[in-house]
């Protein structure tokens, strides 16, 4: 029995929502159904984008504890649209990418390399939000972007708030590692621009090139690969491997030493 598949994302345009018609505005939180590309070749299924409001007047469930995930009948969100041409048995599962993700990779680690590169930008922009950041993804994949792929900031006030800047780099060979070239480059692109923080990530890990050149710009630019990856998708955002860029002491002149941690 076919089902719709929504994930959370941020909208790269603006959409009409699926069931109250109502816009989407660019960049804003929503749900996108993607279907399976055998439903949309042989049953002519086909995207759509649901606003926030559409799922909560559907009086979800909790998450489930272990995927974050939220499930919900089809009817409780299209049954009060009669334009809307859904079979009534349908279901719909609401799937946070990065959560999702966290059990299949715990027993099966290529997972992170089957997907699709525009799937991993947005699972790091959703892995950035559950740190409490505002995430937005600036580019399409293989589009020009400038370098910079997603920048976040606070979600919150707070006393000293800053903004962030990512790149983010997909690779299906577990074996590839990334070269100081792409830190060069990323450096560049975060050059006089407004950033107080550059976290360069990927799903494979990084050569002693890249991170000697990493090191020279531990203040501004940050590594992140494959191990950083699965702490984060369980939910370790304060591990003691995030704080690896600090140094323990600073020496702030001849005889002057503080210590940090």
């Amino acid at each position: 029995m076919p089902d719709l598949y929504l994930l959370e994302t941020r909208a790269a345009k603006e959409y009409a929502c699926a069931g109250c018609k109502t816009l989407i505005p660019t960049g804003s939180s929503h749900f996108r159904h993607d279907p399976h590309p055998k439903a949309r070749q042989f049953r002519g299924e086909k995207y759509s984008h649901w606003c926030l409001k559409c799922i909560a007047d559907a009086n979800p469930g909790p998450k489930e504890f272990v995927t974050r995930r939220i499930r919900v009948p089809v009817v409780q969100v299209v049954g009060k649209y009669a334009d809307f041409d859904a079979p009534s048995s349908l279901t719909v599962s609401v799937v946070g990418i990065g959560a999702a993700l966290a059990q299949r990779l715990m027993n099966d680690p290529q997972v992170m390399h089957t997907l699709s590169p525009s799937d991993f930008e947005e699972f790091i922009c959703e892995r950035l939000t559950q740190m409490g950041l505002e995430a937005k993804l600036v580019g399409h994949t293989n589009q020009k972007d400038g370098g910079i792929d997603i920048v976040f900031w606070p979600q919150d006030k707070c006393a000293f708030p800053f903004l962030g800047a990512a790149q983010v780099k997909h690779h299906r060979d577990p074996s590839f590692q990334e070269g100081p070239r792409n830190v060069r480059e990323f450096a560049g692109a975060i050059a006089g621009k407004p950033f107080a923080a550059g976290i360069l990530v990927t799903n494979t890990t990084f050569s002693p090139d890249a991170r000697w050149f990493a090191r020279e710009y531990s203040g501004l630019i940050r590594l992140r690969e494959f191990d950083d990856l699965r702490r984060w998708l369980l939910g370790r955002f304060d591990d003691e491997a995030e704080w690896r860029e600090l140094p323990s002491t600073i020496t702030l002149c001849p005889g002057v030493v503080v210590k940090l941690r």
